[in-house]
């Protein structure tokens, strides 16, 4: 069994592995000399090493007795029975790391990083990826997708497939919150129908009437986005808040020539909202 040895990072193309997809170890085909007729690099291996079959597996092949002992004890080296087995692999190594872009070191000069990042295919400047926009995406938001994308290193293509999903994720998600809300507001109709019966379309229009009365623009675009606006116990809620405080003969208009008591009034029912005294 080999062990796996670490090697510096390196970034690969895409045709690095075109040529066979041979790896280091693998290389290279058993047996085959190196040249025609005689293959003079392996003229020791027969003197060397026993025939295959032979008790090769556990025994250290024997050109490897003229290295030194930190390569002999390589377990890259120990793996090819013949030395022409490691040249062969060495050069395919080789072949492999020629066409590797190899990711600048800590002290690189600025020409060896911009090499680098054109070779990754990384733009130059943020706004260079052309991030799509949507109605999920606005300026601000593709202004700093792209900042950090290139913070990051990520390649034209690999920052535009990240983005485009994530704008598809934002979609799904729009249109599982409409779906929720389109079946509260259906199951919340079915719920107040059988609890009021008849008096369903004067309940709804009590909550409705007082709903105009208290709530802002913003607070109605509020109940709209976020579906709170179908929620049964809030529009009890406001149909309650209309049954008390009465119709329009309590907040602005109604028993005309008795302004004093009606404010009187407001006051005492609302205490905490002096806004509401001189309505």
């Amino acid at each position: 069994m080999f062990k796996r040895f670490s090697t510096p990072p390196i970034f690969f193309e895409a045709d690095a592995g075109a040529t066979g997809g041979e790896s280091i170890l693998t290389g290279g085909d058993q047996g085959t000399p190196g040249s025609e007729g005689q293959d003079t690099n392996n003229a020791g291996d027969a003197g060397n090493n026993p025939p295959e079959g032979e008790g090769t597996q556990n025994q250290t092949p024997g050109w490897i007795s003229g290295l030194t002992s930190d390569l002999r004890d390589n377990e890259l080296v120990r793996s090819s029975q013949k030395p022409s087995d490691f040249v062969k692999a060495a050069l395919g190594w080789k072949a492999q790391l020629d066409k590797s872009i190899v990711r600048p070191e800590k002290d690189a000069t600025p020409e060896q990083v911009a090499a680098y990042r054109t070779a990754m295919g990384i733009p130059a400047k943020a706004e260079d990826y052309g991030l799509t926009k949507s109605e999920f995406a606005s300026d601000e938001y593709i202004k700093a997708q792209s900042e950090l994308y290139l913070a990051q290193g990520l390649s034209k293509d690999q920052a535009g497939a990240m983005h485009e999903q994530t704008l598809k994720n934002m979609q799904d998600g729009a249109s599982a919150i409409k779906a929720a809300n389109l079946k509260a507001r259906t199951d919340t109709e079915a719920a107040l129908r059988k609890e009021y019966g008849d008096k369903y379309e004067q309940t709804l229009n009590d909550a409705r009437n007082a709903l105009r009365r208290f709530a802002s623009p913003e607070d109605m675009e509020y109940l709209n986005v976020t579906g709170l606006g179908n929620d049964a116990g809030l529009i009890k809620m406001f149909a309650n808040i209309q049954s008390r405080i009465g119709g329009d003969s309590l907040l602005g208009g109604g028993r005309q020539g008795n302004a004093g008591s009606e404010k009187n009034e407001i006051k005492s029912r609302f205490p905490n909202s002096p806004q509401m005294w001189d309505t």
